[in-house]
């Protein structure tokens, strides 16, 4: 086919994907995995394409008015799932949340900081976890999903610390089993994901503890207060967040509904975002999976908070991982923007990162590439998104390009290529 006529055919196409927004549901509705194939669905039956924020701190640094602000911003833009963690990453023993409450009294999961009531006008009965659930109760208002972590990985594997907060199954099992019977009513608009940036195996039984964490949820969830290494798991929706993906460990668990991984931020034009996608697509007890820890947007390259001698991430790096690891067949991504994760405020900042921080968390929403990530989504559910896979074989000629690399995917009666770049492509 004429180069010119397939530039200008592709063109048409893409406008039609991106301006049409979609066959498909792209509403926030309880979710599950597609019984035959790699990708999500709501629970009626109706595709379903993951699209999170990263907004790790939202518990802990955010007011209800604007955790209500964050919530809707984000759903305007085509968000439907927020990733938040319950027991925070940053300075969690050091820095109360905005009304000034700590989650734990003392460093163990056994010293929960609980008062009776949840009144606001009450400032002694409004506590820590009032407000988690507040803030989950506001999104399921509006309907979107919380990508619920209950406590950074941190706290069964310190890496920064030299205590272990939840250092036991039954501690594993009995946080669960509070937590998720204190959210239960919201369970329908929560995806539970376990960990938060550490390998299950980094310490002795850390594996099993999180086994025993999903448990003690799900029986939460459904009233239940048994531990015996069963549970009703069909009624929670599960993952599990690293560097790696979760099936390496949780690969057979019948409590885990998907996996994720992540490509992280250690440099531009990181082609684990199509290795670890393809790798996941090949697996023969396969899950839908996603990229859930990408390139931040605004975050300094390689972690390097001091010297910044690197650059920042933009919004194409943004969009390069996002399209690779989606055309590499995960069944959506998650973005993140750098000042939003940490929710930056100049006038209460975290003392834990304050490097590289040049707007407050609600400018950073505004970020170019959190506005175009709905574009992905709706390019996705344009056409039959449960037939779609990963097809190289459809672009005749594909050189060696780090930079604007060809991805292509395929479906019942569509195909689909993205050049990073801009380029001539020949199929």
């Amino acid at each position: 086919m004429d180069s010119l006529i397939l530039r200008m055919l592709y063109r048409s196409f893409l406008l039609y994907f991106l301006s049409f927004g979609g066959l498909w549901s792209s509403v926030a509705q309880p979710i599950a995995a597609h019984p035959d194939n790699r990708f999500l669905t709501t629970k009626a039956g109706e595709p379903f394409f993951w699209l999170a924020d990263t907004g790790w701190e939202l518990f802990h640094r955010l007011d209800r008015q604007e955790a209500e602000r964050y919530i809707l911003k984000r759903k305007a833009q085509g968000f439907n799932i927020l990733q938040a963690v319950v027991l925070h990453e940053l300075q969690a023993f050091e820095t109360p949340n905005a009304y000034g409450d700590f989650p734990l009294m003392g460093m163990t999961i056994d010293s929960m900081n609980l008062t009776q009531g949840e009144d606001f006008g009450d400032q002694e009965a409004y506590d820590y976890w009032d407000h988690v659930r507040y803030i989950v109760a506001k999104a399921a208002e509006h309907d979107m999903i919380i990508g619920l972590l209950p406590c950074w990985g941190e706290y069964v594997t310190p890496r920064k610390r030299p205590f272990r907060v939840i250092g036991t199954l039954d501690h594993g099992y009995r946080y669960g089993q509070w937590l998720g019977q204190w959210l239960s009513d919201y369970n329908d608009h929560i995806v539970w994901i376990l960990g938060g940036d550490r390998l299950p195996d980094e310490r002795p039984d850390g594996v099993e503890i999180w086994r025993s964490m999903a448990e003690g949820i799900t029986d939460g969830v459904v009233g239940e207060d048994r531990f015996d290494q069963q549970a009703e798991y069909e009624k929670t929706f599960m993952t599990y967040h690293c560097y790696a993906t979760s099936a390496n460990w949780f690969g057979e668990d019948d409590w885990i509904d998907m996996h994720t991984w992540g490509s992280y931020h250690e440099k531009r034009n990181n082609d684990r975002a199509i290795y670890a996608a393809w790798a996941e697509w090949d697996r023969v007890n396969h899950k839908p999976h996603v990229n859930s820890e990408p390139a931040y947007e605004n975050l300094p390259i390689n972690y390097d908070w001091a010297n910044v001698s690197q650059g920042v991430f933009d919004d194409f790096d943004a969009r390069q991982v996002a399209y690779w690891s989606v055309f590499g067949g995960a069944a959506g991504h998650t973005y993140g923007g750098h000042e939003v994760w940490i929710m930056h405020k100049f006038s209460n900042p975290n003392p834990a990162l304050t490097q590289r921080l040049e707007i407050e968390w609600e400018e950073g929403l505004d970020l170019k590439g959190a506005g175009e990530m709905q574009h992905l989504k709706n390019l996705m559910l344009s056409q039959d998104p449960l037939s779609r896979r990963p097809n190289l074989t459809v672009i005749a000629d594909n050189p060696h390009d780090p930079t604007g690399r060809l991805l292509a995917c395929s479906g019942d009666g569509y195909i689909m290529v993205y050049a990073p770049t801009g380029k001539t492509i020949q199929l």
